[in-house]
């Protein structure tokens, strides 16, 4: 008999059903589904921030941990200290592999404010990953590394979230899950990663995760491209606005001129 790589529909439907009822029983381990909404945001004149939402489903019985991450970069920080009695900058700080935008939260807060230091999610985990280096001691990092989540947060591009993620009502053994983070007015363009970490006993059982993309665009865009591409253009631009800027301040200050 000829061998091949179909089946016919009737057998692939109840294959199909047959491993539906076996997912709870094997412990779910599946990928969890997930939907970002929207998976693309547009930065305009306007932007004033963007809230993004993240669903799946659990099993009942389970918690779930959803992060949002950027692309890691290296940072350089001035470190200040006394000099003379005055307060100066007195040495560099790099910080390697630091996502630009980490946002998470949880189906129990107590999963983010009790995390272990070896839980792959949180803070805990950023400081597993992160190094810094310079002019810094090594008893010195932890401390470091909680003045470098401060400042993340004054800027809004670090955050856990303190309200929890949404549970619905129970479909079968299925839990359906509902967060929303908001994405921060000085965001980068770029593609980020967004995860959904279904967790059972305090260990991950199964992690999907998909892309949220975030483009500029209009005005912005145009003065981006022009930075790069056209440097002289951009210089002239730059110089335009600035005067008009100027001019739109002063008549409004001086009441319209009276």
């Amino acid at each position: 008999m000829k061998r091949h790589g179909f089946v016919r529909p009737k057998m692939a439907w109840l294959g199909g059903l047959l491993l539906l009822l076996t997912l709870p029983a094997l412990g779910w381990g599946a990928s969890p589904d997930l939907r970002v909404t929207p998976d693309l945001v547009e930065i305009g004149t306007w932007f004033r921030g963007h809230g993004v939402q993240v669903s799946g489903v659990i099993p009942q019985g389970a918690e779930a941990v959803m992060e949002v991450q950027g692309q890691t970069a290296d940072e350089h920080l001035m470190r200040k200290g006394r000099g003379a009695g005055l307060w100066m900058n007195v040495g560099e700080i790099e910080v390697q592999d630091a996502p630009s935008l980490y946002l998470v939260m949880s189906t129990d807060p107590k999963l983010l404010e009790a995390a272990r230091p070896e839980a792959p999610w949180g803070y805990a985990s950023l400081q597993r990953r992160l190094t810094m280096s310079g002019m810094i001691k090594d008893q010195e990092k932890a401390e470091y590394f909680q003045q470098f989540l401060l400042l993340k947060e004054s800027e809004g591009l670090y955050a856990t979230v303190k309200t929890p993620i949404r549970q619905s009502r129970a479909a079968g053994d299925l839990i359906p899950i509902k967060g929303e983070f908001q994405l921060p007015t000085n965001v980068r363009p770029g593609t980020y990663e967004v995860c959904l970490s279904v967790l059972k006993d305090g260990q991950v059982i199964a992690k999907n995760c998909g892309e949220l993309k975030v483009k500029m665009v209009g005005f912005p865009a145009l003065l981006t491209n022009l930075a790069y591409q056209h440097g002289a253009t951009y210089g002239i631009v730059a110089v335009v606005i600035a005067i008009i800027t100027g001019f739109a301040m002063g008549f409004l200050f001086k009441g319209g001129g009276h």
